[in-house]
Parts: structure tokens; C-alpha cells; sequence
């Protein structure tokens, strides 16, 4: 058997929280000697103390632990529950990392006003393309990384890379709104019959949205700059709308955002990003 201080350093706990679940009864030791009061616990109480921390993780109150115990629940009931908890943390972390990178990307907006962009912006044709997609509406950093974790999933085992292009994204709301936005997220496909077999195969993802393949049709002109990361991916907005204007063009359609290498597990803030818009030449008016 081992002394509460033993015993404390081989679970990481404070003793003071081992003398509390001893007086609320959620964790006996083994032993009290009663002449000088010392706990005594033995290797066999480490897993019920495990329990209780990771349901306390859970946010279960210590009320509704002991219940739980006394009900017997069972190693994989936790497990489960805590796989559940551990995305929702991972999910949570992911939202507040792209929160600190809008941050950052404001001030570097504020830093470099007055100043030139400094890449080249290019107006090139886009050929029709075929596009393995999913589409929802919501929060916009909430969906966008629920789209790609779907995406991810319904990718066919053991498919060769070369079957898929580029990770893109198309903005499809007429305006900008990070509390509800459309967004359509999926890869370019060099083999569209790579992508059939992730729509035969049946995947279930995590909510109603829906695969589909499609053609995206040729845009004549497409105003394009790449962008280091997603903290350049403000300015490059801005630089594309200070060139579309100086131009005489307008836009004529959904933008969209070409991601490469992204690299887990908070891929937007690394790897190169291109930021492309449709556009029509101004109609002139006449007086």
C-alpha cells in the first residue's frame, strides 16, 4: 500500500483533493490507521480515480460522478465520452487559433496602410473544371473546418494523391458575414472517377450536408494573387479590390480561395493561399 503523499505522486493529484474525495466518500482508501490518522491506498484505487478525474474533465459535478460510479459505468461508456469531449476541445482550440490570426491580420493592416502590395496580381482564363464538393451555411471558421474534417473523411483509402487537385473553397454569400455564411468546400479533380467512389462508398458524415460532383464552368477572366498564409489573406483582398478598381472592372461572381499545403493541425495558418475573383470589364456611361 502506499502513504496519501506516495499515492498522490504516482496519480498527479494534490493530496488536499484526495482528503476531500475521502470525506464526500467518492474515493475510501484502503486503509486509515486510526492512531495516527494516515490514508493508506493501494495500486488497485488507480483506475477509479482515473474515472473520476476524467468525468470531472467532462464537467459532471462530483454529485453526478458518484452516481455515475455506482452505476457502474463502464471503461469504454468514458472513453467514448471522452473522444466526444476531446473533439469539442479540438474544435474549440481550432476557432480561437483563427480568432488570433484575424487579430494579427488586422494589425498587419493597420501597419502597412499607404504601403504597395508587393506580389503580382494576374488576370488569367480558368478552364471548366470538375469539382468534389460539400456545401453548408453557419458560422464561417466553425464550418469551414466541420466541411473539411467531412471532406477528409469520405477521401477513398488508398487513393492515390494525384486523383485529387487542390483543396478550394467558394464563398457563395452575396455579402460577407462571419455568423452565417455559404460556403462550398472540396478538391479539384484530375480523376473524376476517384471521386465516384467515395459517392458509392456511402460515407456517413457528421451531419445532412451532401457530396456532389460538378463542373465549374470556365471563367474568362479571373483576377488572382497568392498569398502567404492566412494572415496575408486580408491584404490580398484588398490589393485584388485596389487593382479591380484601378482597372475598370467589376466583379462578376463568387470569389474563390485556392489552399495548398496545408499542414495540420491548424492548416490555415501555413502554406500558400490564392485568393481569385471573376471580373467583367466596366460597361462605360455615357453623359
Amino acid at each position: 500500500m502506499f502513504r496519501i503523499g506516495e499515492f498522490s505522486k504516482i496519480a498527479q493529484v494534490s493530496g488536499r483533493l484526495l482528503r476531500y474525495y475521502d470525506e464526500i466518500g467518492l474515493l475510501t482508501p484502503q486503509h486509515t490507521d486510526t492512531q495516527t490518522g494516515y490514508r493508506y491506498y493501494t495500486i488497485e484505487q488507480l483506475p477509479r480515480l482515473n474515472r473520476i478525474l476524467a468525468l470531472k474533465d467532462l464537467g459532471f459535478s462530483l454529485d453526478q460522478i458518484a452516481q455515475l460510479l455506482r452505476n457502474a459505468l463502464s471503461p469504454d461508456e468514458i472513453r467514448g465520452m471522452l473522444v466526444m469531449k476531446k473533439a469539442q476541445i479540438e474544435q474549440n482550440v481550432r476557432e480561437e487559433v483563427a480568432r488570433l490570426q484575424q487579430v494579427e491580420m488586422r494589425l498587419a493592416q493597420i501597419e502597412n496602410e499607404g504601403r504597395l502590395w508587393d506580389h503580382d496580381i494576374v488576370l488569367k482564363r480558368v478552364p471548366q473544371t470538375s469539382f468534389f464538393s460539400i456545401r453548408d451555411q453557419g458560422p464561417l471558421i466553425r464550418t469551414f473546418f466541420a466541411l473539411l474534417d467531412d471532406m477528409r473523411s469520405t477521401l477513398p483509402a488508398g487513393e492515390p494523391p494525384s486523383s485529387f487537385g487542390h483543396l478550394a473553397v467558394i464563398l457563395h454569400s452575396p455579402i460577407y458575414e462571419q455568423s452565417q455564411t455559404d460556403i462550398e468546400l472540396g478538391f479539384f479533380l484530375h480523376q473524376p472517377e476517384a471521386a465516384t467512389k467515395a459517392l458509392q462508398a456511402g460515407n456517413t458524415l457528421s451531419s445532412n450536408r451532401c457530396l456532389m460532383i460538378r463542373e465549374l464552368p470556365p471563367v474568362e477572366m479571373m483576377a488572382s494573387i497568392v498569398c502567404q498564409g492566412w494572415e496575408a489573406g486580408s491584404a490580398g483582398y484588398h490589393a485584388l479590390g485596389h487593382w479591380i478598381a484601378a482597372n475598370d472592372f467589376q466583379i462578376a461572381g463568387p470569389g474563390r480561395e485556392i489552399l495548398f499545403e496545408l499542414r495540420p493541425p491548424h492548416e490555415i495558418s501555413e502554406g500558400m493561399l490564392e485568393i481569385q475573383f471573376p471580373v467583367i470589364l466596366k460597361e462605360k456611361t455615357t453623359i
